[in-house]
């Protein structure tokens, strides 16, 4: 039986659940941070972050657990589109759908604000993430170094 898959507001109090989330991909945070496990003061980094740049960040639950983490930004101010900035599941909730699910109410919140575009970014190296992204109907338009990484930007008409 397929469970209902929720969002619910991530803030800093919810820390050790997205520490446990983000941990459990360790291939992940060696790409993105340098180093296979992060830390509290990492997540305070990351919330930080989101802040300043006015983004919404929301824990995914199916059920009673939670399964991921994703942040997106609704009007980014350098191109007036919606960004996905995280989009992380538990490895444990990996491979059984979960990320399609998760990727289709996002986009269905992200084009009822009235949104014809989706962009993000992806690590050049993370093959997994490319397939998963272009499946889903991304398509590459540039390539910029962010925090000194190569990364492809990817966007989707909605």
């Amino acid at each position: 039986m397929f469970k209902v898959i929720t969002f619910e507001t991530n803030e800093i109090n919810k820390w050790k659940i997205e520490l446990e989330i983000m941990n459990s991909n360790s291939s992940y945070n060696q790409m993105s941070k340098n180093k296979s496990t992060i830390n509290y003061v990492d997540i305070l980094s990351e919330y930080e972050e989101s802040k300043k740049l006015n983004t919404t960040r929301l824990l995914i639950k199916q059920g009673n657990n939670y399964i991921g983490l994703v942040d997106y930004c609704i009007n980014n101010p350098s191109d007036n589109t919606p960004w996905i900035s995280l989009f992380v599941i538990h490895k444990q909730f990996q491979g059984g759908g979960n990320s399609l699910g998760v990727f289709q109410q996002l986009e269905d919140l992200i084009r009822k604000e009235g949104k014809k575009k989706l962009r993000l970014a992806v690590h050049k190296e993370n093959e997994k993430g490319i397939l998963f992204w272009t499946r889903l109907g991304f398509n590459k338009f540039k390539e910029i170094i962010f925090e000194g990484k190569p990364h492809y930007c990817l966007e989707k008409n909605l």
